[in-house]
């Protein structure tokens, strides 16, 4: 038993429990939260003096009923000759604000949920777990039973159910929820790992993501696609071999015609911008590919 002192209270108080049922597991949490703080004063060592602390945060109209009615079971308990120290006094106090203000649906509500399934979201197995727990509580089931099991590791992403079946083979609820952890905390410090060994860049391109072009060598010789093609199809047209007969003509004749079909240029003198042969003009030579 702790050392008593009759030192100030420390810590957040509970809120005032007006006898909302949806409210009362929040309240208890709370409560036992600020007794574990103040464990070792002498208001909370005493079982009759922590009790009638206790009722001073229960409040309304909802509660006034019950809490002069444990109020005057206290009196008459002391009366009678009960000691002050004895436990059975808060224990008492406590089971009787249980059986009149838990919440009725919570557990039914508790069981549907894990009825439905509880997922894991995301890589926050801790969360998972804080949830699933509290929810096999409320449902007030056993923890080491092979339905709880099945619900817990239904809820594991595959990959992790798998690689704790591979690895660690656990059997009871503890070492499941112990492996969990575990492997979860593997994968996430080899992720971070990967991420730190590639700098933390992505090797994944922008959608429309093309390199710079490289600033050509005016001595170079061009070798793109479309100007090798053009002096492919320019060779072949000059080889006589697979020359039309006749030679080339350009399009539309040697002698261009304008409007009215007058005549507007003799080619055969006339030399190509880009061959520089004589014959026709640049936009018919035969070296371009479109020609």
């Amino acid at each position: 038993m702790p050392q008593a002192h009759q030192g100030k209270l420390v810590g957040e108080p509970p809120t005032i429990y007006d006898g909302d049922r949806k409210k009362t597991t929040l309240f208890i949490n709370e409560w036992e939260l600020y007794w574990a703080v103040n464990n070792d004063n002498a208001l909370m060592i005493n079982p009759y003096r922590r009790a009638m602390f206790f009722l001073t945060y229960i409040k309304g109209t909802k509660v006034n009923e019950w809490v002069m009615a444990i109020n005057r079971w206290l009196a008459r308990q002391i009366q009678g000759g009960i000691n002050m120290a004895d436990e059975r006094l808060w224990n008492e106090v406590a089971a009787s604000f249980t059986r009149r203000f838990a919440d009725s649906l919570a557990k039914e509500n508790a069981q549907s949920i894990l009825r439905a399934g509880v997922k894991m979201k995301g890589e926050d197995i801790d969360a998972y777990i804080v949830e699933i727990e509290e929810l096999i509580r409320l449902a007030e089931y056993r923890f080491d039973v092979p339905q709880t099991i099945e619900t817990f590791t239904d809820g594991l992403p595959t990959g992790l159910y798998q690689k704790i079946l591979e690895l660690d083979r656990p059997a009871t609820y503890e070492q499941w929820k112990q492996a969990a952890i575990n492997r979860q905390q593997d994968y996430i410090h080899m992720k971070a790992r990967l991420k730190a060994h590639r700098g933390g860049v992505t090797t994944s391109r922008p959608r429309g993501w093309m390199p710079p072009r490289m600033l050509a060598d005016p001595n170079a010789m061009d070798t793109s696609a479309g100007r090798t093609r053009g002096r492919i199809a320019g060779s072949e047209e000059m080889n006589p071999a697979t020359m039309p007969r006749g030679g080339y003509t350009p399009r539309g004749g040697y002698l261009q015609r304008g409007r009215g079909g007058r005549i507007a240029r003799d080619l055969r003198e006339v030399e190509c911008y880009t061959c520089h042969k004589k014959g026709h003009l640049s936009h018919n030579c035969p070296q371009h590919t479109w020609n």
